[in-house]
């Protein structure tokens, strides 16, 4: 009987304010060190592109030498480098793909890259077989610069729906900022809407585009016109409001497309209220990350190295980042 060779990789994840570094081997997370800008750029109500670039710059190469020591390899033992190519921030994303390139040249290994939005898409599936990922799924990437609605099928992707305006993350953070509250501003909206969710809900208006394209301007500037309100009801308004467009669009797409499985995605999956809808929703089979792989993470930029070859390709020397890739393929 053969041994089995074990097959390892290096995920690099500089799309936006995290530096994350991963070591999967067949498939398996065995480390991922992820270090958050959020306490520099709160002060600022968002993120900073040349701060970020600056720290992923000063923070990559000791992320590196963590995940080795964490996952007890050797450099030497790497069999490709994985990375994000974009969308993103094209000055955070230049630090990890020239990184990756150079340390695949150095090593003499094969670099490899990934679209961000795909990483989401199969984010649910980390550490898990690939017999359990749907053929076809309505699949939704819920986060601060996106919000996609798409279907797939086998390994390909095609939007039907997105934000019109602001995503979903955006306008958490911007309602945040108009109530003095920190960056970010989800997960603080989602704890004070989520313990206050017995209240009595202010009339918002929920916006309903034709087909599957969201919009969240409306439901900002009535924010903005109710901002005296008590803060727990409009809180909670809000995130009923904003989570409820979310659901209606989800609703519509399985049963105009007929397909009864769920992929979710991005930062936003691990809203509380979210999840709780959809499990809520009767009849599907719904796919969330766990939270720790919600969020930007190189997790989930390897885990696509092992889940889709179709979904990877080789990087050239001459390659660039794509800040405005998109998610069809």
């Amino acid at each position: 009987m053969k041994k089995s060779i074990d097959h390892t990789i290096m995920a690099i994840e500089t799309s936006c304010d995290d530096t994350s570094i991963a070591i999967l081997r067949n498939g398996v997370v065995i480390s991922q060190i992820t270090h958050s800008q959020i306490e520099n750029h709160n002060k600022f109500g968002g993120v900073i592109p040349e701060l970020a670039a600056r720290l992923h710059s000063k923070n990559i190469f000791k992320l590196i030498n963590l995940s080795i020591e964490d996952s007890a390899i050797n450099l030497k033992n790497l069999n490709a480098i994985v990375v994000t190519e974009g969308p993103g921030l094209v000055n955070t994303l230049q630090v990890g793909f020239l990184v990756a390139k150079s340390l695949a040249y150095a090593l003499k290994i094969k670099c490899y890259k990934v679209n961000h939005l795909i990483g989401h898409a199969f984010s649910p599936f980390i550490n898990e077989s690939i017999q359990k990922i749907p053929l076809k799924s309505i699949v939704l990437i819920v986060s601060g610069g996106h919000t996609i609605l798409a279907i797939k099928k086998n390994y390909n992707f095609i939007i039907i729906g997105k934000t019109r305006d602001d995503s979903i993350g955006e306008v958490y953070d911007k309602v945040a900022r108009m109530l003095g509250l920190n960056y970010p501003g989800g997960p603080i909206i989602d704890k004070i809407a989520y313990e206050n969710s017995n209240r009595n809900f202010l009339n918002a208006p929920i916006t309903n585009l034709e087909k599957f394209d969201f919009s969240y301007s409306g439901l900002k500037s009535w924010v903005l016109n109710h901002k005296n309100e008590n803060k727990e009801e409009l809180l909670s308004s809000f995130q009923n409001v904003a989570i409820e467009q979310l659901i209606i669009k989800i609703k519509k797409a399985m049963k105009d497309y007929d397909l009864k499985y769920l992929i979710i995605g991005g930062g936003v999956s691990a809203n509380r209220y979210l999840r709780q809808k959809i499990r809520d929703i009767n009849d599907i089979y719904s796919f969330i990350p766990k939270k720790i792989y919600s969020t930007d993470n190189a997790a989930m930029i390897g885990n696509v190295y092992f889940k889709s070859k179709r979904n990877i390709k080789e990087v050239k020397i001459s390659d660039d980042v794509k800040p405005n890739l998109l998610m069809e393929t």
